[in-house]
């Protein structure tokens, strides 16, 4: 049995789209959280959109139920109008994905599930990103992010973080019986290339997926997933490289060009 709820209200989003089977998943985790849920995510998939933003064109709103809108925008797109526009106050808290396929390592800056958290986090609003290793879309692909969702979402609540931090939390592939815990981990470094493959007419490409090194790093996220732990990791805005920006001095211009 579910604890007694505690949380206000929630707002999810993604960037699979509206209709993934991972926001439905989380929206039932939500709903054991919170009486108040509503949901702002992308009317298509918008995976590996990132932090982008919809300028110089109107952005479509449908409702699609009581507190449920689909954006014809991006995942940052979405947080951005539910908090400006469509919710008349903030939430307490947002969450989103859960993405069908992890977010890990190098992936994390191309990740509009991220995006999504990172979009919150910005205007002062805890955020969560929750994906599932080798989630598709059937349903039992989110089998471990279904069952130990609520009590990771519990766990980080109870343990709180700073402002201008989101949690990114990756779900390991594997039953969900067997998945041994919660554990924090580093990102990896895994990305070695990206694969090219031939578009539909003459002169196009697409891009397949990154060519990445099989070897995961001791402690890192992957690793932690591949040892059947929950992956946990607290992501900053400030992407600062504090330890080379130590090391550069100022130099004023003599004046000289």
């Amino acid at each position: 049995m579910s604890p007694a709820k505690s949380v206000g209200r929630i707002l999810l989003s993604n960037d699979d789209g509206f209709d993934a089977i991972g926001i439905q998943i989380l929206a039932g985790i939500a709903h054991q959280l919170s009486d108040d849920v509503w949901i702002a995510a992308p009317m298509d998939n918008k995976s590996g959109a990132s932090r982008a933003i919809t300028l110089r064109r109107d952005i479509m709103v449908e409702t699609r139920g009581p507190q449920q809108f689909a954006v014809g925008g991006t995942p940052s797109d979405c947080v951005i109008l539910a908090l400006e526009k469509l919710m008349e106050q903030k939430p307490d808290l947002v969450l989103s994905g859960i993405n069908a396929g992890m977010n890990v390592a190098d992936d994390v800056l191309y990740s509009g599930t991220i995006a999504a958290a990172m979009e919150a986090t910005l205007q002062g609003v805890p955020a969560i990103a929750l994906s599932q290793r080798n989630g598709s879309i059937e349903q039992d692909d989110f089998a471990a992010a279904a069952a130990h969702g609520e009590h990771v979402i519990r766990y980080l609540l109870d343990h709180g973080w700073p402002e201008r931090t989101i949690m990114n939390v990756n779900f390991p592939s594997c039953d969900a019986t067997l998945v041994q815990g919660i554990k924090p981990a580093s990102l990896d470094r895994h990305k070695i290339g990206d694969q090219i493959v031939a578009g539909s007419v003459a002169n196009s490409y697409r891009l397949g997926p990154v060519v990445a090194n099989p070897e995961a790093r001791v402690g890192s996220d992957r690793a932690v997933m591949d040892d059947g732990w929950i992956a946990l990791t607290a992501l900053g805005m400030d992407i600062t490289a504090f330890d080379t920006q130590a090391n550069l001095t100022t130099r004023v211009f003599d004046g000289k060009v």
